[in-house]
């Protein structure tokens, strides 16, 4: 389970440029995009298969309730990470143990969205395998592929992606009449981006339809060629790139034909850089994801490329189009095409410094993640959470090479070793990978690896993983005292401390989390550390029932947490607070705690900790009497917990509330409720629990204010709960798509719902008061 939208979200790109030509690709994939559940766009680098791609799925996304989803597989060159970046493109926040796949095949079973996977050529066996089990887990979920080769997988529709039309060689065009083909008509356009008032004239078609005969009429291509008209002719282009494609014909005959036009292109483009842009282009290459200003002064710099030199030299790829331009949050960063990347990182291997410039890398992810660490409490904690997020290509990254280069495996394991990094950035389940990888690799006692199989524990407990803690956390300290290393000391009894703060005897728990503290403070580990185990150490009181003890701790750490910034742990605190005030009785108080602690949470996307909150926001309204509000909330808590953790925390002390809720308001109007709140998405629970939006009416509620559908609705209602789409709907009622959609928002608005689910159980339920 995972966040939903009660409108269908779409991840596709706004269009920066003019879309040219592929009116016939354009409806037979349409077309094709209606009937099969898999199309594959196949066609080389460059050819515009994710052009046309994003143009299909911008033209049928009302057709897919919810949602249209693009996942960008072009920087990741690890198999086993293709559900991990299928999760983190679908805002699927899941830390739990089960395998990713497993939380797709949930997530989708009953969705009817568009998944679009770009770039699958270098992943093609990992991506056949995952949307074969997509496909057959999920019957209402479509995917549009693109890939240089076919998946082969059945009920796969390949629809080959040719190059714009250009001038055949052999054909005589008749003055005037060029801009009929869409490749000249696209080098127009985009030369007239770059040179305003280029057109097309007579003086110069003879030159503009002889070069996109060369370039075959391949978009980017012709895209390149166009930035060029700054300091050459359209004739100056031409005899320069007839000269380059012979040469590289003849140097790569082992190459398919399509692929020498491609790299005499890349070929053509690179000589035309000054060296320092070459040199750029080649370092910049180990990044993933994008890359800032700063990162590359620290990374792609020497004697022979001055820091000084790189703004300059930026400037130019960007004229060149070698690096794109994007701004992210306030800040400006930088892209490479795929293939561009690619011939980067070829430049480097053929340079022998590959290697080099990918050690350079991820000695800057390290330094980014230690950075943030020395700088995570204090007034800019929220930005360095953001730009974890933003960055996190890039560690993943740095951790590839650091768990497949020889001798890196330490610098892994420190970097993958920072619990927060992990919990901080919703990416707990990966944190795992890496760990397990990484520990593998480096079997040495040291500081490193005793942290690591501590952080290892640690992000296994939250996720309930019973075997990795019934022995993680006395080997993190087993290695720790064989070492004499007192912090790992305190950190590997803080972790065993927690593993007994979730069990049946959190009484265990208050010695060890006592001890750690103490080996904190002596020796004088970041201060984020011993906050958090007060939070745990507070819990441990709370579920022994020694509630002025846990009160104790908890306002002293928001009186912390207010004087040095740290707004995660003041959040705990918060919700500590709130669970104080609500054994004591003080529901007022509590809810206001909890409030301010859900505020937080949301602006730092800690799904851990917005469970955790709901869960007590849930108890707190049962003991208000806001019943209906209570089990809603109760509903998204347990979605939280399945796809946060997999396995739910509190359960025990959940009970006495659940109960109460039930016997205000009845089972069945409780499970109703309970299946409401399971179905909204994070926004709309976190608007609910802060009450920005008023608590849904339950079904009592609506038969109450005797709220009736007209005769059309209550028939699209029958339909909804029989499970057809509005597709379907609309047919069998001969009517327009949109009027369809139409009944069906109107009958959400006047039952006060927001999923078709909650029509589909309503109906029953009034069917069963009729009889």
């Amino acid at each position: 389970m995972a966040s939903r939208s009660a409108k269908a979200p779409s991840q596709i790109p706004v269009e920066l440029t003019s879309f040219v030509g592929r009116r016939q690709d354009l409806a037979a994939v349409r077309q094709l995009c209606s009937t099969a559940r898999l199309v594959t766009l196949t066609g080389f680098g460059g050819v515009g298969k994710t052009r046309l791609a994003l143009r299909v799925a911008t033209d049928l996304r009302r057709a897919f309730p919810d949602g249209v989803y693009l996942v960008e597989l072009a920087s990741l060159t690890d198999p086993a990470l293709l559900p991990h970046t299928v999760i983190d493109a679908m805002g699927i926040q899941d830390q739990s143990s089960r395998t990713p796949v497993t939380v797709l095949e949930e997530y989708l079973r009953a969705r009817h969205l568009l998944l679009i996977l770009d770039n699958c050529e270098h992943l093609v066996d990992a991506v056949a395998e995952l949307a074969d089990q997509v496909l057959r887990s999920a019957p209402e979920v479509r995917i549009l592929a693109t890939s240089r080769q076919a998946l082969r997988i059945d009920g796969e529709y390949v629809y080959p992606v040719a190059p714009l039309p250009a001038p055949h060689p052999e054909t005589a065009i008749r003055p005037g009449t060029a801009l009929q083909y869409p490749a000249v008509m696209l080098f127009a356009e985009r030369s007239a981006a770059v040179v305003p008032g280029f057109e097309l004239t007579p003086e110069n078609e003879d030159a503009v339809v002889r070069l996109c005969q060369r370039l075959e009429g391949i978009p980017l291509a012709i895209e390149l060629a166009a930035v060029r008209l700054r300091v050459l002719t359209p004739a100056e282009l031409v005899d320069r790139l007839d000269d380059r494609f012979g040469l590289l014909r003849e140097g790569s005959r082992n190459l398919p034909q399509r692929h020498q036009t491609l790299q005499a292109l890349i070929d053509w483009s690179h000589d035309l850089c000054t060296p320092a842009e070459q040199a750029l282009w080649a370092r910049a290459s180990v990044f993933a994801g994008g890359f800032t200003l700063d990162a590359m002064e620290a990374v792609c710099t020497d004697t022979d490329l001055h820091a000084t030199a790189v703004l300059d030299t930026v400037s130019g790829l960007v004229d060149k189009s070698i690096f794109l331009r994007d701004e992210h949050a306030g800040h400006v960063r930088f892209r490479m095409l795929e293939t561009l990347r690619a011939y980067g990182q070829a430049q480097l291997a053929a340079a022998g410094i590959l290697e080099e410039f990918g050690r350079r890398h991820v000695r800057w992810c390290l330094s980014l993640v230690e950075t943030a660490g020395d700088e995570w409490v204090g007034p800019h904690q929220s930005e360095w959470a953001a730009r974890l997020e933003t960055e996190h290509a890039n560690l993943r990254r740095a951790l590839e090479f650091g768990t497949s280069e020889v001798g890196e495996a330490r610098t892994a394991l420190r970097m993958a070793a920072v619990p927060w990094l992990w919990g901080g950035t919703s990416h707990l389940n990966e944190g795992r990978l890496w760990l397990d990888r990484a520990l593998a690799l480096d079997s040495e006692p040291s500081h490193e690896r005793a942290w690591a199989l501590a952080t290892a524990a640690y992000i296994a407990t939250f996720q309930g993983d019973d075997v990795a803690t019934s022995t993680l956390p006395e080997d993190a300290l087993g290695l720790a005292r064989e070492l004499d290393d007192p912090a790992a000391i305190a950190y590997s009894l803080h972790v065993l401390g927690m593993r007994q703060t979730v069990s049946a005897d959190p009484a265990s728990a208050i010695p060890l989390l006592t001890e750690a503290l103490e080996g904190y403070v002596r020796t004088g580990v970041q201060v984020q550390y011993p906050d958090s185990l007060r939070v745990e150490l507070a819990a441990a009181y709370l579920f022994q029932g020694e509630v002025d003890e846990a009160a104790t701790i908890v306002d002293a750490l928001y009186e912390q947490c207010q004087t040095n910034g740290d707004r995660w742990n003041l959040s705990y605190a918060l919700w500590g607070q709130g669970y104080v005030a609500l054994v004591r009785g003080e529901l007022g108080r509590a809810e206001t705690h909890l409030l301010e602690a859900l505020a937080i949470k949301q602006e730092m996307h800690d799904g851990v900790g917005l469970a955790f909150t709901l869960e007590l926001l849930a108890w707190t309204a049962a003991a208000q009497r806001e019943t209906t509000r209570s089990a809603i909330l109760f509903g998204a808590a347990d979605w939280l917990w399945e796809s946060v953790l997999g396995t739910p925390h509190l359960a025990g002390q959940r009970e006495q509330f659940e109960a109460m809720a039930r016997r205000q308001i009845g089972d069945a109007e409780f499970e109703l409720a309970l299946g409401r709140g399971r179905s909204m998405s994070t926004d709309e629970v976190v608007r609910l629990g802060l009450r920005q939006e008023s608590t849904p009416m339950s079904s009592h509620d609506v038969a109450r204010a005797e709220v009736a559908l007209t005769r059309r609705q209550q028939e699209v209602a029958e339909m909804i709960a029989a499970g057809m789409t509005n597709k379907e709907i609309a047919a069998r009622l001969v009517i327009s798509l949109r009027t369809a959609e139409g009944h069906v928002e109107g009958i959400l608005t006047k039952l006060g719902f927001t999923t078709r689910t909650q029509i589909a159980t309503w109906l029953a339920q009034q069917s069963a008061d009729h009889h």
